[in-house]
């Protein structure tokens, strides 16, 4: 008996050490997050097929490189990449591929928590596979995928290894340019710039994020040089006021957020990107610090049924490359959250409405939309868009890229799950779309 209850108080004794090691452990980490970033080239070859307008579009000379540009975020205990690519949609069967290669290479970083983004440049080659050089061909340029699948690896686990402790800004507020519209609801935008900074213990900014929404179409369907589009002048002006890399998270640009296009020159290109830009630079003069916290994650996947005929035909062919489940399309969201600051993303090009209403479900005032996010599965569209097929312009044209009527609602009630109540618990909200 005596020696059981020596046993016992031994391990009690463990126990209460374990948990003082691991409290302790804690408040070391609950100073300052980690950060590191970088970018990589990810322009494709000449002769490349590009995405987003008529199919056979060869591309013929370069304006500008296309990139890809990490941050990863550690709190001590968990990290969490954020990855922003040049080209039109990343889609859900590659970004699967690279979490999980991803999380084996850094074991911290759980797959769930690779958030990749695309910027969806027109200009920048097929990735998803509809732009063949007819109906029936896909597009897709598979070494070049897989080289682009393994560069956004390596750069992400480059900017993981260039990790510093930093300290972090943000800031929100509503932007107007005047050449940003919406061509099927004339007056429906979000138009929230978001703009969150890491800067090292030196001062030294390490990475600026900006999250604004609008297609990057200046260019035209008849042009064959590959192009980041106005982000390529975003990206030049960021460079010369800031150090450290510069992400664009696009937002929600469905429904049918595009540029003034004017002459669709390069030129013209650069300089709304340019506007663009210095907005974020003067927004960062009111940033305010973005305090620590443990970051917080969480995901769902869920299925939308796929409607849309063309849809099924194109995954029949072979052309896209998308595998279903009693007939819908498998996607998924996330909610994370760095300090103050709420993310949420879309998995492909929401209606302004979506945005609007996931920002009343997030508690910060410091959002971010994610848009093109975890994935591309299209148009996410207004019900209405299918009920009323008149009081829309250009509504014929988004509706045949959309997987159908439910794609909107669905993800409406997924992030209401997974957003987090006022209080931290896991109530269910539920928001209407205006």
């Amino acid at each position: 008996m005596k020696l059981f209850l020596e046993k016992l108080e031994i391990t009690y004794l463990k126990g209460f050490i374990s948990v003082v090691v691991w409290a302790l452990a804690t408040v070391a980490i609950a100073e300052n997050y980690t950060a590191g970033a970088a970018s990589i080239v990810v322009t494709p070859p000449a002769g490349t097929l590009l995405a987003g307008y008529g199919r056979d579009r060869l591309s013929s000379g370069m304006h500008d490189e296309l990139f890809a540009k990490a941050v990863v975020i550690h709190d001590g205990l968990q990290g969490l990449a954020i990855v922003t690519v040049d080209c039109i949609g990343l889609t859900r069967p590659d970004i699967l591929m690279i979490q999980k290669t991803v999380s084996r290479l850094i074991p911290d970083i759980d797959a769930n928590a690779v958030i990749i983004s695309s910027t969806h440049t027109h200009a920048g080659p097929d990735v998803v596979g509809l732009w063949g050089k007819n109906l029936w061909s896909n597009g897709r340029d598979e070494s070049y995928m897989s080289n682009l699948r393994r560069k956004i690896v390596e750069v992400i686990v480059t900017a993981d290894d260039k990790s510093v402790a930093v300290t972090s800004q943000v800031a929100a507020t509503n932007v107007i340019f005047n050449w940003v519209e919406n061509r099927s609801e004339p007056g429906l935008l979000d138009s929230v710039m978001s703009v969150v900074q890491f800067v090292d213990m030196n001062g030294i900014v390490i990475a600026t994020l900006t999250n604004y929404a609008c297609h990057p179409t200046v260019l035209g369907g008849d042009n064959t040089f590959v192009s980041a589009d106005y982000l390529s002048g975003f990206y030049r002006t960021m460079s010369t006021a800031l150090p450290g890399e510069h992400l664009f998270l696009q937002g929600a640009i469905g429904g049918w957020v595009q540029p003034l296009q004017g002459d669709r020159s390069i030129e013209l290109a650069r300089n709304l990107g340019s506007q663009l830009g210095e907005k974020s630079i003067q927004l960062l003069k009111d940033a305010v610090p973005n305090p620590f916290y443990p970051i917080r994650l969480r995901h769902q996947e869920f299925d939308i049924d796929v409607e849309n005929w063309r849809f099924r035909l194109m995954m029949w062919l072979g052309v896209l490359n998308r595998e279903t489940y009693d007939g819908a399309m498998r996607t998924e969201s996330v909610w994370f959250q760095i300090g103050k600051t709420e993310f949420v993303t879309h998995p492909g090009e929401t209606s302004p409405a979506y945005s609007i209403a996931s920002r009343k479900l997030m508690t910060s005032e410091y959002g971010f939309v994610l848009g093109l996010s975890q994935d591309a599965i299209g148009y996410i569209l207004k019900p209405e868009y299918f009920s009323d097929e008149v009081s829309f312009p250009h509504g014929e044209y988004l509706r045949t890229v959309s997987v159908g009527r439910n794609a909107g609602p669905t993800l409406l009630d997924v992030l209401g799950k997974i957003v987090p109540s006022k209080s931290g618990g896991d109530v269910s909200k539920k928001v209407e779309i205006d």
